[in-house]
């Protein structure tokens, strides 16, 4: 276990997960700074421990400190650099929880289903009689969990790239691989130093520690393990460790279970549910009807309301065009509504283009990239452009009719509009609530 008291840190940014670090490292002995390029009158002061000092309006790292980093600073930003020439060491606030955990770990990353799977995870070992703390890259920081942790219990962690790009010994007991596909290469500059960051969930990995992979990922497959992990693989194909087929899911314990009865709509949901099986192995069958009754997150795949016989979904997290890819894979057989757009973070929307052609009743494309989306859809599709998101959605309303659905899956951040995606669904929800009156 890590020794706090006495020892200096730097906190760089006082979000959520900073502030959660601050707290916990004051409250515990350590000498903490804590610094943001905010002003005070734009940063959550009442939340800070009254022993961390803070320096409001910039960037600061004392000369020597250990350094918890924002995982919102890019790498070879100039407050990157601040950290790395001026600490001692610069760490995430996953590698701190780690340094400090007194329990086995379950760490999960990939491109999309980080969240859905991480959160199922919580439910089936809850259901197992488990003490369980979920959080990192969802919902709680991970340090506001930390202190109610004992030996026999067990921390689920959703963790991103951006956290995982400063994890230097970062070893979870389980490290679930959900898929890989481009995305925040405006943030690392390249997709390998992307698929990189993801790696480390498992560089450190050894004999006793379980990877749980997508044996059907083509980037995944080709990874090499650390000698003496036990990997477990999920996918289509017969043969894995789970796997299923259109219709039913073989889940550990030779349990065949009807995809009916899951809650959860959509074959990429199918792949949430095999990783967090797997992870949970040792709990099955006892765990199954967990399984079953899981509904989902807020903003993925959620079902807002029915109007005038039309059904509309969020899935405002669905920020890449691999996620919305799997949205519209999931509802292939029913005639729906696109509508998609956002913050342009320089995304190849050829492949998704082409799909939307084949397999939607149109799109409705809004935001900063309505253009760029508009010019990867074949001619031929039915596609309309517009600039807000409360336009595309009374467009949706005059063009969709009974029987089908109109579903938000935007394929981009949602930076251009909204302050994060959370707001953008909140909004969605409260436009198409509006239509029914």
């Amino acid at each position: 276990m890590m020794e706090l008291t006495g020892k200096c840190f730097s906190v760089l940014g006082l979000a959520r997960t900073g502030v959660a670090a601050a707290n916990y490292l004051a409250r515990h002995g350590a000498d903490v700074v804590a610094s943001d390029s905010k002003t005070e009158d734009h940063l959550p002061l009442e939340d800070l421990d009254k022993r961390v000092f803070v320096r409001a309006g910039e960037n600061f790292v004392r000369a020597g400190d250990t350094v918890i980093i924002s995982p919102g600073i890019k790498p070879g930003s100039p407050t990157w650099h601040l950290a790395h020439d001026r600490g001692s060491e610069v760490i995430s606030d996953i590698e701190l929880f780690y340094r400090l955990c007194p329990c086995p770990i379950i760490a999960i990353t990939g491109t999309d289903g980080k969240s859905t799977t991480t959160s199922l995870i919580g439910k089936l070992l809850e259901a197992a009689g488990k003490k369980v703390f979920v959080g990192g890259n969802i919902g709680l920081g991970c340090m506001n969990g930390l202190e109610e942790l004992g030996p026999e219990d067990i921390a689920v962690l959703e963790v991103s790239c951006f956290q995982l790009t400063h994890c230097p010994t970062f070893r979870p007991a389980t490290a679930v691989l959900t898929n890989i596909a481009e995305d925040h290469v405006e943030y690392h500059g390249s997709t390998a130093a992307y698929i990189a960051a993801k790696q480390q969930v498992y560089a450190n990995l050894g004999p006793g520690d379980v990877i749980v992979a997508n044996g059907d990922d083509p980037e995944i497959s080709r990874w090499a393990y650390p000698t003496g992990v036990t990997v477990r693989r999920f996918g289509w194909r017969e043969g894995l460790d789970c796997w299923a087929d259109r219709l039913e899911t073989h889940l550990p314990g030779g349990i065949i279970q009807p995809h009916q009865g899951l809650k959860l709509k959509g074959l990429h949901n199918i792949e949430n549910v095999m990783a967090a099986a797997l992870a949970t192995a040792e709990h099955f069958p006892a765990v199954l009807g967990a399984l079953q009754s899981y509904a989902g997150l807020e903003h993925r795949m959620e079902y807002v309301a029915t109007i005038n016989g039309v059904e509309y979904y969020n899935d405002t997290k669905a920020t890449n065009p691999h996620a919305t890819t799997a949205v519209v894979n999931a509802f292939r057989d029913e005639p729906f509504w696109l509508l998609a757009g956002g913050h342009d973070k320089g995304s190849d929307f050829t492949e998704l283009g082409a799909l939307i052609a084949a397999r939607t009743r149109g799109a409705l494309l809004y935001g900063q990239t309505r253009t760029r989306l508009a010019s990867s859809i074949p001619a031929g599709a039915c596609v309309e452009t517009m600039e807000t998101l409360a336009e595309a959605v009374s467009r949706a309303h005059q063009l969709a009719v009974p029987g089908e659905k109109v579903i938000l899956a935007p394929a981009c951040s949602s930076f251009d509009q909204f302050t994060d995606f959370e707001q953008r669904g909140r909004i969605f929800k409260e436009l198409v609530r509006a239509l029914a009156q």
